[in-house]
């Protein structure tokens, strides 16, 4: 016997009804609470840190780098997933009750889904760019900044496809809930106890059709599995290729730039190591929860906490994405320190018979930007592959 879960309701009331959208949570109303208020500030503060972000690459060209495209992209996504998912989710559970009916379930749960395959796809690229030009060195000028908008678009699009497949019947955007077998189970009657957060909204976990069950396991592979193991291997590609190319430096002549490459090579490492760790850090364990609430059948699901938990710590994710490249980029950096600097670099490329002097203040910046992600690194990732 096969069940519908997204026809079962609480207290006898259709999901057609308006009324069923607004019941109150069954969980811990506190604790809910404190964790709405911290997804609001997670949403101010995701905003401030992405609009900051994408500001700084609007206003000062030098930012707009070939590998700094998809972070530009990542922050508008992260722009949109502040306003569209955690607002909705973080009121409706400070008023321990969902506020906004089935229409704003479904952009909820869109905005969440779309905001985790896009910022997954997108890390993907960057490691990817990263690895080319270790691998490649004198083929880095292949990796322009049309070409990675291109793939920036494409990989958002892909994201949009898939998350927009629940709205064609693939299976469908609900509120996040917990089934148990109730204590009353008999082999005549299957009766079960679900416990609904109400303050969330997420794909259906529960239901036992085969279309919702594999939509489930491919967004599980998709979204989650696959993205994993593009970081692991790209970022240990580039590992073992600078660490290769230490130990050439290590025999050559060139002290000065042996030294810029081994200091590069120790940013690069820093910035693999917090990217694969915020990504393990921020989405396992609601992948972990989201695999087991789809795939463990009716004897066992996760506490309800447990998952709710995960999943709004998942959505929190919003600000270490730019955290992680304000902390790691030399560049941006920069950008803060030294604005004047840009600033009188943008007027003086503006102004005739001023071009020479802003060559020479862009030369300057260059020499103390010794960045993975800028020119000169892959000028000197070419020179070591002589």
């Amino acid at each position: 016997m096969s069940f519908n879960y997204s026809s079962i309701t609480d207290v006898g009331i259709s999901p057609d009804d308006p009324l069923f959208w607004r019941l109150p949570t069954p969980g811990d109303c506190k604790t809910i609470r404190i964790i709405g208020i911290f997804l609001c500030l997670a949403a101010y503060t995701g905003f401030i840190l992405n609009s900051s972000l994408l500001a700084s690459f609007i206003r000062y060209k030098a930012l707009r780098t070939p590998p700094n495209i998809f972070i530009m992209f990542m922050s508008g996504i992260g722009i949109f997933a502040c306003c569209a998912n955690l607002p909705l989710s973080g009121t409706s559970s400070i008023f321990c009750y969902w506020l906004y009916n089935r229409a704003g379930c479904q952009i909820e749960g869109f905005a969440a889904f779309l905001y985790g395959c896009s910022s997954c796809y997108l890390l993907c690229t960057v490691s990817l760019s990263r690895c080319y030009i270790v691998v490649r060195p004198f083929n880095a000028k292949d990796v322009t900044v049309m070409k990675c908008v291109v793939i920036a678009v494409a990989a958002i699009l892909i994201a949009v496809v898939i998350t927009i497949l629940p709205f064609v019947g693939w299976n469908e955007y609900t509120l996040e809930v917990s089934i148990f077998l109730s204590s009353n189970f008999s082999a005549e009657l299957f009766a079960f106890e679900h416990v609904v957060t109400r303050t969330s909204c997420c794909t259906n976990l529960y239901d036992r059709r085969s279309s919702y069950i594999s939509y489930n396991l491919f967004i599980f592979v998709v979204v989650y599995c696959l993205p994993l193991a593009i970081l692991v291997t790209t970022n240990s590609i580039i590992y073992v290729g600078l660490k290769r190319m230490r130990e050439k430096l290590a025999h050559g002549a060139k002290t000065e730039l042996s030294q810029k490459r081994i200091e590069m090579e120790r940013r690069i490492l820093k910035s693999i190591i917090i990217t694969v760790f915020g990504f393990v850090f921020s989405w396992t364990p609601y992948a972990v929860t989201f695999f087991i609430s789809a795939f463990s059948g009716n004897n066992y699901n996760p506490p309800l906490m447990a998952t709710f938990i995960c999943a709004c710590f998942a959505k929190t994710s919003v600000m270490w994405i730019p955290f992680l490249y304000m902390s790691t980029s030399t560049q941006f950096r920069l950008s803060l320190v030294d604005t004047a600097t840009f600033d009188k670099l943008s007027a003086t490329t503006t102004a005739a018979g001023e071009v020479s002097k802003a060559a020479s203040a862009a030369r300057q910046l260059e020499k103390k930007a010794v960045s993975p992600d800028n020119a000169s690194a892959d000028k000197d990732i070419a020179t070591i592959g002589k």
